[in-house]
């Protein structure tokens, strides 16, 4: 093992310390810290065996290992933005709505104290 994959599996064991922190204080849900649990477990294995991504790539029909990490990242974060807006869309909308109910309350209260 070199210096490189010791670092990042130091990294990762922080990551996870850090994920059960953050469960224990109810500021992740069981469900989002098993998703990213085995995420970095994933990426714990292919820091310990890189040779498993080549074995991805050849049943994939990739050339290289490095190609389908690439590959599946782009994807993921593509993903990722694509859920991102489309949640502060609907945030937008959600606040727009309670914007205009606030203003309508106000201005009847505000009818009503002038009789």
């Amino acid at each position: 093992m070199n210096l490189i994959q010791i670092f990042i599996l130091i990294f990762i064991a922080y990551v996870i310390y850090r994920l059960a922190v953050k469960l224990n204080k109810r500021e992740l849900s069981v469900q989002l810290f098993l998703l990213w649990l085995i995420f970095w477990i994933i990426v714990g294995v292919i820091v310990v065996l890189p040779q498993t991504t080549q074995m991805v790539a050849d049943w994939l029909g990739v050339g290289r290992g490095v190609d389908v990490v690439i590959y599946i990242a782009v994807l993921v974060l593509f993903y990722t933005v694509f859920r991102i807006f489309t949640r502060i869309e609907k945030i937008e909308k959600d606040l727009t709505y309670l914007v205009k109910e606030i203003s309508i309350e106000t201005s009847k209260k505000g009818k009503d104290s002038e009789l």
